[in-house]
């Protein structure tokens, strides 16, 4: 997705079996307030497929992106033509001059009242336009799915251009049908969750098939019998993440909805959680990264990565790159580099998510950074490739040792965060989220070290037991498995122990700073 400024509107309410049924076609006899543009382009006779008028989408200069948009809110108010929230079948007509060049796609756009911009996601495949002038008008269609549009929300369905080559690209009769519901629709089911079924804890992504005429779907889950307690909301879509603990029973069950009303009888099915953990896993409308991460460099370790735009995951997997991080510190810099589109006017922020407790999720406190407005990493006005952010990674007070997920999230952004940031587990837009894992270590001085790294052999041993460093030990005492001590020894590299009773022994070693190191032997 992406952010671009406009101001905002009103959502009005939704009557039953109310639907879009419109044609947008720029002339002047309609109301030209239901369209607004972004980027570059006005309202032109050049443009027009049918009519005296159409709309030109202008590329060129600092404008490589661009686009028009029908209002549906407007169409509400002006043409009482509401939003049900069902599938919204979309076409319009396009031609160009030749030399200009881009990808067109379909278009919906959906108003963020906290940031008052708008977000957009394209809808099916986009079109290569290439550069020879395109003179007869062509259709380009998509269909906006059931429940990508929630009722009481400020949409703008259209056309968007993203641009290779400065020119003019035309676009008319915008075209805007939606599925009509006259009733409540049926249940549905969940895919690869079955009665019986065992689920790692952790985050796990619970997905069912999408039920026909549905809007969104209510989801609940528990720990007992028709239980809540986990998790109740209404989902839009057909997928939400759910943090699972460890060895546990649950119950689910999801009943779809629309405008008519609920699913009736739908079925609970329960499931149990093992010992193993796992983590949320990220998708996009779109198919690749249009802006990926090159590279992130933390605790003295640089991972790069792919850098061509388009034509990578928007989610990579590479946790089996390790950052040692150690107790003696507290905060650690990381620096990520990450593609941007060489356009001046943009702004590129970061977030970073850590799982500090190992509950394979990333919502506990001091587990998000730079994930807020007042906090965010964020370039502007950068137009060289790549684009540089540094933060500082604070180490949770308490934090026990052992391996940690990090997922580190790069996404075009506005002065506010963008909604891929927000979470570490929310979808991303058009940047990239990649994941890592921070080995988390106690801190030893170097004596220390020597006394970790320590071993005794062979084991079992005969009569002689050899010791593969004593620096620093004091003495040596030997108990049995009782507790007894059988013998007390001076520091040696190999200990003569052929006077003992075959069994179990445990041999001391007591060093000068007061410490001692137990290791167990058995003597044949």
């Amino acid at each position: 997705m992406k952010k671009l400024l406009l101001s905002g509107f009103l959502a009005l309410g939704i009557g039953a079996n109310a639907q879009i049924n419109h044609v947008a076609d720029f002339e002047e006899a309609t109301d030209v307030g239901q369209y607004a543009q972004f980027g570059g382009g006005t309202m032109t006779a050049a443009a027009a497929c049918s009519g005296s008028f159409g709309g030109q989408l202008a590329i060129g200069g600092t404008v490589s992106q661009t686009g028009w948009m029908v209002l549906v809110d407007v169409l509400e108010e002006e043409f009482g033509k509401l939003n049900n929230g069902q599938a919204v079948d979309v076409n319009f007509k396009y031609k160009k001059a030749a030399g200009s060049n881009g990808t067109l796609y379909v278009a919906l756009f959906t108003f963020n009242p906290s940031g008052n911009n708008w977000s957009i996601e394209y809808i099916g495949a986009g079109t290569a336009l290439g550069t020879a002038a395109i003179t007869s008008c062509t259709t380009k269609s998509a269909v906006i799915p059931a429940g990508k549009m929630q009722p009481g929300t400020s949409y703008g369905i259209g056309a968007w251009v993203v641009g290779s080559a400065a020119g003019n690209i035309f676009v008319d009769d915008i075209s805007m049908l939606q599925q009509g519901v006259s009733a409540a629709p049926s249940c549905t089911s969940f895919v690869g969750l079955t009665n019986g079924a065992v689920l790692p804890a952790g985050t796990n992504t619970i997905n069912w098939a999408s039920a026909d005429t549905a809007v969104n779907y209510i989801l609940t889950v528990g720990t007992t019998p028709g239980g809540t307690d986990v998790f109740s909301q209404t989902v839009a879509g057909t997928s939400q993440n759910i943090t699972l603990s460890p060895n546990t029973t649950y119950y689910a069950k999801v009943v779809p909805s629309n405008t008519e009303g609920e699913a009736t009888g739908c079925q609970e099915v329960t499931f149990s959680t093992n010992s193993t953990v796992s983590y949320c896993g990220l998708t996009t409308n779109q198919p690749t990264a249009i802006f990926p991460i090159s590279s992130v460099n933390f605790a003295g370790v640089t991972k790069t990565s792919s850098a061509a735009s388009g034509s990578v995951p928007h989610y990579e997997d590479f946790s089996s790159t390790m950052f040692e991080v150690k107790n003696n510190v507290t905060s650690l810099p990381l620096t990520v580099l990450g593609v941007t589109n060489a356009n001046p006017l943009n702004g590129w922020a970061m977030s970073v998510f850590i799982d500090w407790n190992g509950d394979g999720d990333f919502d506990d406190a001091g587990e998000s950074y730079f994930n807020t407005t007042p906090s965010m990493i964020r370039v502007a006005g950068v137009a060289t490739n790549p684009v540089t952010l540094t933060g500082n990674i604070t180490i949770p007070a308490g934090t026990t040792f052992g391996q940690k997920r990090m997922r580190v999230k790069y996404n075009f952004s506005t002065a506010t965060i963008h909604p891929a940031l927000e979470t570490g587990c929310s979808q991303m837009g058009n940047g990239q989220a990649e994941d890592y894992t921070i080995d988390y270590k106690e801190f030893l001085a170097v004596g220390n070290v020597a006394k970790t790294e320590v071993s005794l052999y062979p084991n079992p041993f005969t009569d002689v037991l050899k010791i593969s460093e004593i620096k620093g030990v004091k003495s040596i005492s030997i108990t049995d498995a009782s507790g007894r001590t059988v013998q007390n020894l001076a520091p040696a590299a190999e200990l003569h122990l052929g006077q003992l009773k075959s069994g179990l022994y445990f041999v001391n070693l007591k060093y000068e700073d007061g410490t001692v190191k137990t290791v167990k032997s058995i003597k044949k």
